[in-house]
């Protein structure tokens, strides 16, 4: 994952690309759900959804987006 704030990232699965990273996140489903993701290395995933979709209708890609918000402090 990238360390560059605001650099959003599109993948399949964004459980796998989150396992080991710390920080939080805004995560983006598909359908527009938007989720903010606060992972901690060695820890769970804390998940708080924040919007409800913003357009209706199955997309092109199933793609979901991720953007850091902020590292975790060590």
């Amino acid at each position: 994952m990238t360390d560059v704030p605001d650099a959003t990232i599109e993948v399949d699965n964004p459980a796998e690309v989150l396992r080991n990273e710390d920080g939080v996140f805004e995560v983006t489903s598909p359908y527009g759900h938007i989720f903010q993701v606060m992972c901690r290395r060695g820890w769970k995933m804390s998940i708080r959804g924040i919007s409800e979709p913003k357009h209706a209708g199955v997309p092109g890609r199933m793609l979901w987006r991720i953007r850091r918000l902020n590292r975790a402090a060590a």
